[in-house]
């Protein structure tokens, strides 16, 4: 959408976003910011053809964004709730981060069924590309970890916690398959939307990797001066049936464990964004809530706060990096502990998926749920979250209950 562009298109007269996205992903380049359970509030953002592809490490290469973002600088119009260009890509839970450069982008409101930009009419009007179906196609993936050596971290880990150091840490390994030369990394994303639709969810191809994210979970959204995070904690899986569903999601409700966990990692949060918020101004909006997800239950809060004048979006971004939710904490030994535990390195999974607006308009999920294809093999990994009282057989479980979505769109369940 280019700077100032308000006029909204009715999306009958133009394209879904899906079909909006085939066709950006024929020009290469493609990000996407997609919604799978749209409402009223939700938006799809669409670009294409960065002029630019910007490398490095945020906590070493931030000026780098800094900059950029100041050249492409466009004022904030708090109404419009959108970014209208930026910086979209993605930054790897060790800082490795990887944003095209894209001065405009579409932007489809699901609530009143409109694009926000005039633009999208000329790719609309554009010649069609198909992208190939997955259909009779599947990927095998192998996890990388057993079930005995994943136990084994996990009471490692409660040894840490016994010992005093970190109250909570969340654990992890990788899942790895040969990705078929003759896959659209595309379709397989469309095949995982069907399957396990979620509400910040991604498509990007940049730098030789294609990303596929169903992610549940909000790392930040930033609007001008305002910040909110909403962290996850606690799962169970979706019941066979309604009375089966509902046992289950009452018993998350109801869980000391999983209820506390969620309380110590929202207020690791509201530590984390009062660093640069304005003095009194960070609450927390919303505790414990249940949310419904295709494969899962979570336990999900809402903190809120307002920047400082002093902090830019990039700092607050930094301020807050990794979520908490998905390393521990205290966050620092936290990390720490991760590093030391975990065999394999996590790329982009707990890492950040999203855009800094050139608007002031700024949102990114957590890299969960998420995989990527890269050198000719996809990867996703797993995790959960480790207290005194975890079960690791429980754990393990936990691990592969939210593997099933991107497991399913792999093997065409």
């Amino acid at each position: 959408m280019p700077a100032g562009t308000t006029l909204p298109l009715q999306a009958s007269s133009l394209l879904p976003p899906t079909e909006l996205a085939t066709r950006l992903h024929a020009a290469g380049g493609l990000v996407w910011l997609d919604t799978a359970v749209p409402d009223a509030a939700s938006l799809s953002i669409l670009a294409s053809q960065p002029v630019e592809v910007l490398t490095g490490n945020i906590f070493r290469d931030a000026p780098v964004l800094r900059r950029v973002l100041q050249q492409y600088q466009q004022p904030h119009v708090p109404d419009l709730g959108a970014p209208s260009g930026g910086l979209f890509g993605w930054v790897g839970f060790d800082g490795q981060f990887i944003f095209g450069v894209y001065p405009e982008c579409h932007v489809f409101q699901h609530g009143g069924g409109t694009w926000l930009d005039a633009s999208a009419a000329r790719v609309a009007a554009s010649s069609s590309t198909v992208v190939r179906s997955m259909a009779g196609a599947s990927l095998d993936m192998e996890p990388l970890m057993n079930k005995a050596t994943f136990c084994g971290l996990v009471e490692r880990a409660q040894q840490y916690i016994a010992a005093g150091d970190i109250y909570q840490v969340n654990l992890s390994y990788p899942w790895t398959g040969e990705w078929p030369a003759d896959l659209d990394p595309l379709a397989f994303y469309l095949r995982l939307r069907d399957v396990s639709p979620a509400p910040f969810a991604a498509y990007l191809d940049l730098a030789g990797m294609q990303v596929c994210s169903a992610s549940p979970e909000c790392f930040l959204k930033m609007s001008g001066s305002h910040i909110v995070t909403r962290p996850i904690k606690g799962t169970r899986p979706r019941g066979q049936s309604r009375d089966a569903d509902h046992q289950l999601a009452n018993e998350l409700m109801h869980s000391p464990k999983e209820r506390a966990e969620l309380v110590m990692i929202t207020d690791l949060e509201r530590n984390d964004i009062g660093r640069v918020c304005e003095y009194g101004s960070v609450q927390v909006t919303q505790l414990l809530h249940l949310e419904r997800h295709a494969q899962v239950h979570h336990l999900v809060s809402t903190v809120e706060g307002t920047l400082r004048a002093d902090v830019d979006q990039v700092e607050a971004f930094l301020a807050c990096f990794p979520g908490g939710s998905i390393s521990g904490a205290p966050k620092k030994r936290a990390l720490e502990i991760i590093h030391e535990l975990e065999p394999h390195e996590r790329g982009l999974y707990t890492g950040a998926i999203g855009c800094f607006g050139f608007n002031g308009e700024s949102q990114f999920s957590i890299a969960i749920r998420t995989a990527w294809r890269e050198h000719g093999r996809m990867h996703f990994h797993t995790g959960a979250g480790i207290v005194a009282d975890s079960d690791p057989a429980h754990e393990w479980e936990e691990t592969r209950h939210k593997a099933a979505g991107l497991l399913a769109a792999a093997q065409g369940v």
